[in-house]
This record gives C-alpha cells, structure tokens and sequence, in this order.
C-alpha cells in the first residue's frame, strides 16, 4: 500500500511535466480555451441543460457547443462576448508583457474571479471569469 506522504499532488506532476517543452506548449496552447469549457460546463450542470438547449439559449448549434465544451480550440472575442451576455459571466482577459504587474486589473477582480495565467510568447496571459 502506498504511504500518503509519498503520493504526488496533481501541482507536482504538472510543475515536473512543465519542464517538458512539448507538454509546455500544449497546455499553453489549450489553457484559456479549457478555462472556457470548464465554465461553461458548470453553467450547463447548475441550470441543468442539454447541449442542445444552451445550444438554443446561444443561438449555436449542439455541436458547436460540445467544441466550447472540449475545450479544443479557443474561442474568439465574438464567443466570449456570446457567453458572457447568455450564462451572465463576466470575462476578463489581461495580456501584458511577461513579468510586468497588472495595471488595469484591480485586486478586487482577481479575488473574486476564478483564474487562469499561461505566458504564450514572450507576454503573459490572465483569464478571470467572474
């Protein structure tokens, strides 16, 4: 039997998988669009709906939905705006050059938002979804 204090946690893994380059930039690449789906998921469990019928509520097809759920692919400026209006979501993207603080973002919406950071280049990536 295996000893608590010699299980990993989830952050470990992740921080020793993140030294790979290629896994790096795989989850780099998937992070907001997954930060996505994982809310929208969530919407659809708390409000108990189909695909379908969130499908309706935002004027998209089942399918397109079930893409926002896998969290594939990231979705666009025109999605977000979508969600945010129909799951009454507030998102907030925050892109500056990387290790630079904030300056638009106050404190008070990244206590009170779920977040979400990755760098993508050479800038660095926060999501808030409140």
């Amino acid at each position: 039997m295996t000893k608590l204090s010699a299980m990993i946690s989830n952050e470990e893994v992740h921080a020793r998988e993140m030294e790979d380059p290629e896994y790096r930039s795989e989850w780099e690449r998937t992070t907001l669009a997954a930060a996505v789906a994982l809310h929208v998921l969530k919407y659809r469990a708390q409000h108990e709906l189909s695909q379908t019928k969130l499908g309706e509520l935002l004027a998209m097809s089942q399918p397109q939905v079930a893409r926002i759920e896998r969290g594939d692919h990231t979705p666009s400026l025109a999605t977000l705006a979508r969600l945010c209006v129909v799951l009454d979501t507030e998102f907030n993207i925050d892109i500056r050059p990387s290790g630079q603080p904030a300056k638009l973002t106050n404190e008070k919406a990244r206590k009170n938002a779920s977040l979400t950071s990755f760098a993508e280049g050479n800038a660095d990536i926060v999501l808030s979804v409140a």
